[in-house]
């Protein structure tokens, strides 16, 4: 298993997934069969849509892993400067693995190297949104050391001398 920097020809794959995740996690919660959703607000869901995925590819913190030249899992993040009262906060904006290699630590591995090198390049804090059903993914985020609360807000304080990644 590989992780490594999210790279333009990652589009069209790391695209199929993270929709292909979307679709699972909203399968529960939409009204409407995905089918009949416009299509216009399909293309636009997601860190990988055309808007925004040069910004993302453009981070150097967004990033994929790869077993077997698949790409298996994402996470797409970004730096953000002066939100919240830091100078620099890495905001991780979505992140999924494909569910046939799911609880093989992929998550927390691409979770904990784009940590890493938010902290690197001079991120203060990281911040995540949660979705408050999504067990796995709070735990993965505990697991870590994010502060989460009501409000579905992981939060990570990256000056923490005693944070290990």
């Amino acid at each position: 298993m590989e992780i490594r920097p999210l790279k333009v020809r990652d589009i069209e794959k790391v695209r199929e997934l993270e929709l292909s995740c979307i679709r699972e996690y909203f399968a529960e919660t939409l009204e409407n069969r995905w089918e009949d959703l416009p299509q216009d607000w399909k293309d636009n869901l997601g860190a990988s849509s055309r808007n925004h995925f040069k910004a993302y590819l453009e981070s150097g913190l967004s990033l994929v892993a790869v077993e077997d030249d698949e790409i298996v899992g994402f996470i797409f993040a970004q730096m953000l400067h002066h939100i919240c009262d830091e100078d620099n906060l890495l905001w991780i904006e979505n992140m999924g693995v494909h569910p046939y290699f799911r609880r093989n630590m992929i998550g927390i591995r691409l979770l904990r190297e784009c940590v890493r090198l938010g902290r690197e390049q001079g991120a203060a804090v990281a911040h995540a949104m949660i979705q408050p059903d999504n067990k796995a993914s709070i735990l993965m985020f505990k697991d870590l050391g994010f502060f989460m609360d009501r409000r579905e807000v992981a939060l990570l304080d990256l000056r923490d001398p005693k944070l290990r990644l």
